[in-house]
């Protein structure tokens, strides 16, 4: 995986549940890797009408180069973009930034991931 094509900057987090103490399921974001470079390829957006409101979304397939802390990803991860600092990965990001992991597929062997997301844009007609 040529370096010159990751030219993005991503934070990786899964989500993590646990209970409180009234027993409720409370779903919170862990950060897996706070800055990963990453190469960045939008495929598609569309935008509907649904329950009087626009509705947008932005499909990416982002490549990451391979390593164990990002081997076991899944449906249950997300990607920020741009990343989170350093300084302060427990920030909680802009909804605008945040992709859903839709898909994760190997590239090669152990060579890298592609991964699929989408981000939702929501707007008032």
């Amino acid at each position: 995986m040529r370096a010159g094509r990751l030219d993005r900057i991503i934070t990786i987090q899964r989500c993590t549940r646990t209970s409180s103490d009234s027993g409720d399921v409370v779903e919170s974001w862990a950060t897996l890797i706070v800055r990963r470079a990453a190469g960045y390829r939008p495929l598609k957006g569309e935008e509907r009408f649904n329950s009087e409101q626009v509705i947008g979304t932005e499909q990416v397939e982002w490549r990451i180069r391979y390593s164990t802390n990002v081997a076991d990803l899944s449906q249950r991860d997300r990607i920020v973009h741009p990343a989170l600092s350093e300084d302060s990965p427990e920030d909680v990001p802009d909804e605008r930034n945040i992709h859903d992991i839709l898909a994760v597929n190997e590239i090669g062997r152990r060579e890298g991931l592609l991964i699929i997301t989408q981000r939702r844009a929501d707007a008032t007609p």
